[in-house]
């Protein structure tokens, strides 16, 4: 009888346990779409020359004789910045063999007028497709069950996401 009434006592002792919990779901979709990007970057003048047993020289545009161990840049355009190469002459100096070896890159043009074909490099991405409001980029039912149609367009993204949060307190 003594471990019976323990364990009522034990029993009846005991409280209910409280608990309050807080359930919280959410779905949803989002859909970008990519703009238009474009990069231009700008070549400049670049001259050189080189040689063994050679002399050099170079007469500018409007100079009436030849300057000795001339570089060979003629002018810049004072508007474009863009650079001419004018004329090389190159004579053996000394006996035996000579080599003699000249490279010239045209820069691109200057100014804020500029279309971007004229820039040496040139980089482009396409903006992306959007979407028609008959095509949407998904559907979620209310049983949050989501369905993505919105993927496949270049240039765009398509997410769904369902999240459940449970709080007790």
């Amino acid at each position: 009888m003594k471990k019976l009434f323990a364990i009522l006592l034990l029993a009846g002792v005991s409280s209910p346990a409280m608990a309050n919990l807080s359930i919280r779901h959410q779905s949803s979709l989002q859909h970008t779409v990519d703009a238009q990007q474009a990069t231009y970057s700008r070549l400049g003048n670049s001259y050189s020359i080189s040689g063994t047993n050679v002399t050099t020289s170079h007469t500018a545009a409007g100079a009436s004789s030849a300057t000795s161990n001339g570089i060979g840049v003629n002018s810049y355009d004072s508007t474009t910045g863009v650079g001419t190469v004018g004329t090389i002459t190159g004579t053996q100096s000394g006996s035996g063999s000579f080599s003699f070896s000249q490279s010239f890159t045209k820069g691109d043009i200057a100014g804020t007028a500029s279309e971007y074909s004229d820039f040496g490099s040139v980089s482009i991405t396409s903006a992306g497709t959007q979407n028609s409001s008959a095509n949407a980029p998904g559907t979620i039912t209310n049983a949050h069950a989501i369905t993505l149609t919105g993927t496949g367009n270049i240039g765009t993204a398509t997410t769904g996401q369902f999240v459940t949060e449970v709080t007790a307190f």
